[in-house]
């Protein structure tokens, strides 16, 4: 663990125009620096560097950070790794806290199974290149499959040979402790004195971390009596099977680069892929996809399209474990084979341009799929029909965005002959159910007239438009109703006034950080945010403070508008956003009444809110229009 201290002073050293000048080229432009942004592909730069600020802003994609959230974007470092590579490029020496004794063997345990690991692939490696059993084995294997030299040796490819101890015998050999390659899970006690490899017998996949480290290994079997055709590395300290996935290593810049990933079933599949020039896509190594998975490949982009192999039940099946990546947010798309065929199969049948043809031209939005596909199946049957109505309708409640699920009740309502008004209704009903798979009985779920507001894009906006402010102007004293206060309390204790929270995830981390500094009296600092460990609140905080005319000193010049305009009406400014904020949660109210009477499930309770909703929204939408005078 790096200390408090070590990490300040990194903070304190480190320039950034150095820093990113390693990786692209950089020209002064005023104050600033400007290049071609490394995060997407770009003729004209728009690449802006800070010195000043220590920051980093590309006004064409939206990228922004300091120096050590730029190596986690451009290398894919962790916190930890990137402050290190920072330490090491200034000299400065990283004494990390002493751990506890416990802390001290769980360190040394990842530490010796990685090398260990690290042993087993360069074995299976030269097993298979080196042997004569190898050669004849598994790269005979590999190449019926269609694998050429260079992507066996890309993907490290290897062979375990049948030799039951070959490998256990060669890590003794090494003075590595028997201890550690029980826990590796690369072999097993058969008794007190016999230990045989788990994978003996078997063409090797090495399964490599976020960073490149081996983790764990899956085998093929050859033999076509072995009692499982592949197996995996057991979970260990250094494996969890869960918050892998298969190929991300060779995958991360492809996917940040195109703004997609493909999801395949096994290994070979990614491989195949690979082969023919496709290299954003990832494996969940035959398992269903988890939470972590699909966090990890949000870090890279938020689309996903899945690959289906040309199988009706498999399709099906899959379509669950879609639902759980529709739940994080995540926009997803399906790619459906021909039937009998998956991804390494039906690669072969096409030259590299034509398949990549193939699943551009055959990228289909899931739920729309999804509905089409299941329709298709019930048309006739009235029952079944409407179950399958309840299945799109829990599918489409597991969406956060509401104008997202909107836009979907729009395109299903066609394809399922059901009012629009109607799927609205029972997905808000399954909302409020917490998606916890509770089929719609028809029961009215009455909604709760303090707050029926959900969140939707215009409230998010609002919400970031109040942080930006808290953010920059935060500090600043004005005058509101004859009292002196600054204009971070202001908003504060307007919001409390009329109990409206900070909706999305994010912006309630930032404002209740920021919120805790202005009761507690104490100077908003942009450098606490700008340099925070979370990746997500610097970045923000970059994002709130960089404004592309405030950054760029040539705009300022030539266009001689000047940003002091905002900060001379910052009362102004400070109202017009919360009343703005306040506007979007009655108006937000107003149209789930709305909708409710389109179904003809309205109260007279909800009439008299919905009158008084409307009789408030005027008056601020009257207050805002007259300048706020």
């Amino acid at each position: 663990m790096i200390p408090k201290h070590t990490i300040d002073e990194i903070f304190e050293t480190v320039k950034i125009e150095e820093v990113v000048g390693d990786f692209i080229t950089l020209k002064k432009r005023g104050v600033n620096l400007l290049g071609l942004c490394p995060f997407h592909n770009e003729k004209t730069p728009s690449f802006t560097v800070s010195p000043t600020k220590g920051i980093y802003k590309c006004f064409g994609c939206g990228e922004g950070g300091n120096s050590v959230s730029f190596l986690m974007d451009k290398e894919h470092y962790n916190y930890p790794e990137a402050l290190k590579y920072l330490a090491k490029k200034y000299n400065i020496e990283v004494e990390e806290e002493e751990m506890t004794s416990e802390q001290t063997q769980i360190a040394n345990e990842k530490d010796s199974l990685y090398i260990l690991s690290t042993f087993a692939n360069t074995f299976f490696i030269k097993s298979l290149w080196e042997k004569e059993e190898g050669q004849n084995i598994g790269l005979s294997y590999f190449r019926e499959r269609g694998f050429n030299e260079e992507i066996i040796k890309k993907f490290e490819l290897g062979y375990s040979p049948k030799n039951q101890s070959a490998l256990y015998n060669a890590t003794i050999k090494n003075s590595f402790s028997k201890e550690y390659f029980l826990k590796s899970g690369l072999g097993f006690k058969v008794s007190d004195k016999v230990i045989v490899d788990r994978f003996k017998d078997r063409v090797m996949f090495p399964i490599h971390s976020f960073s490149g480290r081996i983790l764990g290994f899956g085998g093929r079997a050859l033999n076509k009596n072995a009692k499982a055709k592949y197996q995996n590395s057991p979970e260990s300290s250094i494996y969890n099977k869960s918050k892998v996935l298969y190929g991300i290593f060779f995958a991360k810049n492809q996917i940040s680069k195109l703004d997609n990933c493909y999801i395949v079933e096994g290994y070979t599949d990614v491989i195949a892929m690979h082969q023919k020039g496709i290299e954003n896509v990832v494996s969940a190594s035959g398992t269903s996809l988890t939470t972590e998975q699909v966090k990890l490949i949000s870090r890279f982009t938020k689309n996903i399209t899945i690959l289906f192999d040309g199988d009706s039940a498999g399709i099906k099946a899959s379509f669950r474990g879609v639902d759980m990546i529709l739940k994080e947010g995540m926009n997803v798309k399906v790619i459906p084979f021909p039937d009998k065929h998956d991804p390494d199969s039906f690669s072969k049948t096409l030259s590299s341009d034509d398949f990549k043809l193939f699943l551009k031209n055959n990228s289909k939005d899931f739920i729309t799929y999804k509905t089409s596909i299941l329709f298709s199946e019930s048309e006739k049957d009235p029952m079944k029909r409407v179950e399958i109505i309840k299945e799109i309708i829990e599918s489409i409640a597991l969406i956060p965005d509401y104008l997202t699920r909107t836009e979907y009740c729009k395109i299903c309502s066609k394809i399922l002959d059901v009012k629009e008004s109607v799927l609205l209704r029972d997905i808000d009903q399954n909302r409020k159910k917490g998606n916890s798979n509770i089929r719609n009985k028809g029961v009215e779920e009455k909604p709760n007239k303090e707050t029926i507001v959900s969140k939707n894009s215009k409230i998010i906006n609002s919400e970031k438009e109040i942080i930006r402010i808290i953010i920059n102007y935060g500090n600043e004293e004005l005058e509101f109703n004859n009292e002196k206060m600054t204009v971070g309390k202001f908003i504060i204790e307007e919001l409390q006034a009329d109990s409206i929270s900070i909706q999305d995830k994010l912006y309630n981390l930032m404002f209740n950080k920021l919120e805790k500094i202005i009761l507690a009296d104490t100077e908003i600092k942009h450098n606490d945010f700008v340099n925070h460990e979370n990746h997500e609140i610097n970045k923000l905080t970059i994002d709130l403070i960089s404004n592309e005319h405030v950054i760029s000193d040539n705009w300022v010049k030539r266009h001689k508008i000047y940003t002091g305009v905002e900060k001379n009406n910052l009362k102004k400014t400070a109202e017009k956003a919360i009343l703005s904020l306040k506007l979007q949660h009655i108006e937000f109210n107003i149209e789930a009444i709305q909708n409710k009477m389109k179904s003809g499930e309205i109260t007279i309770d909800d009439i008299s809110l919905l009158k008084n909703l409307i009789e408030i929204k005027k008056k601020i939408a009257s207050k805002i229009g007259r300048g706020l005078s």
